[in-house]
């Protein structure tokens, strides 16, 4: 048998099938990584029966963290677009202004490392928004996988009691 992974609940609960049950206690007793799963879970369990007896919700709902009034207008995606709208729009007026006036050499090369500056911190920008939107999928995922852990926790809790 492979480590109990998924099973270790049912296997600390006595709900795994009779088959099941003694395999599993078989590998427990030669596998000391799952022994330790199962005391860091019997940990668990004796935590959640020594707090106090409340009634827990019917339905968790988990949001995102309130923002404060005077900040609730900014949001930083809308930022990044912004800055990149901003860029744009003085690419454009550069652009338009350089074909009313002729340009010399030197303007020329200024222009071009400018707008490669601008091209570069537009590639940074994009770069952040990416690895931050990455951040806030994973910490939502957490957040959602260990909310689900304690409810299960709880309820197993509570029907043992």
């Amino acid at each position: 048998m492979t480590h109990l992974g998924d099973k270790l609940a049912e296997f600390f609960y006595r709900e795994l099938p009779p088959a099941e049950m003694s395999e599993a206690q078989r590998h427990v007793d030669s596998c000391a990584e799952c022994r330790h799963e199962i005391s860091q879970f019997e940990k668990m369990h004796l935590s959640l029966r020594t707090i106090p007896e409340l009634d827990p919700p019917r339905r968790i709902v988990f949001t995102s963290r309130e923002r404060a009034a005077w900040f609730s207008w900014f949001d930083w995606r809308s930022a990044v677009s912004a800055t990149i709208a901003a860029v744009v729009v003085t690419f454009i007026v550069n652009v338009s202004f350089l074909r009313q006036a002729p340009v010399s050499g030197a303007d020329r090369t200024w222009l071009a490392t400018e707008l490669e500056k601008r091209d570069q911190e537009i590639q940074r920008l994009q770069g952040q928004l990416a690895y931050y939107e990455n951040f806030q999928r994973t910490v939502m995922k957490e957040t959602l996988e260990n909310g689900s852990a304690i409810q299960l926790l709880a309820l197993r809790s509570r029907s043992r009691n």
